[in-house]
């Protein structure tokens, strides 16, 4: 029999210093409106009024590679695309990922964060406590596009406002 074994280089670990928080903007920048996560981690970052102690992160990748990513930090903040054929574009929500829906599948293809997370911590990665994440409405999340579609574009400056708001408090 053999044993799976959780292998996760630390090469991009955050040194572990109170209050350091990871800032990330999650989504494909090749895929239009998915792209919008490292759009507004951006200009987010730039309103901050002491970046000192946040690293901005830009991860395209699955939630696995964003686990390790994380691992060192105290706190981090996630804003990523959210289809939602109800929400009007550009719709900032605060997604609860600590509380997911009862039933968890998990397994490399179907693992929600919040398993992921626990796998994490279960194999003793020091992930944060804390995380916030954002999800911003879209329609499209797979249009291969390098830039926004005109709708999100013209909301970004409240999407970026909204976030900003709760996080420089």
């Amino acid at each position: 029999m053999t044993r799976m074994e959780l292998c996760l280089p630390h090469a991009d670990v955050a040194p572990n210093k109170p209050g350091r928080t990871a800032l990330v903007g999650l989504g494909n920048p090749a895929h239009g409106d998915d792209g919008i996560g490292p759009v507004v981690a951006r200009h987010v970052y730039d309103l901050l009024r002491n970046p000192a102690d946040i690293d901005l992160l830009e991860h395209a990748a699955s939630g696995f590679s964003l686990a390790e990513r994380l691992v060192g930090y105290q706190r981090a903040v996630i804003v990523d695309a959210l289809t939602d054929a109800q929400a009007e574009v550009g719709t900032v929500t605060q997604v609860d990922i600590q509380n997911p829906p009862s039933h968890s599948f998990l397994s490399f293809h179907t693992a929600g964060f919040h398993d992921i997370l626990s796998l994490a911590r279960s194999v003793g990665l020091e992930v944060p406590k804390t995380i916030v994440m954002y999800g911003i409405a879209i329609r499209e999340p797979v249009t291969f596009s390098e830039s926004l579609s005109a709708e999100l574009a013209a909301r970004l400056p409240q999407i970026v406002q909204a976030i900003a708001a709760e996080e420089v408090r």
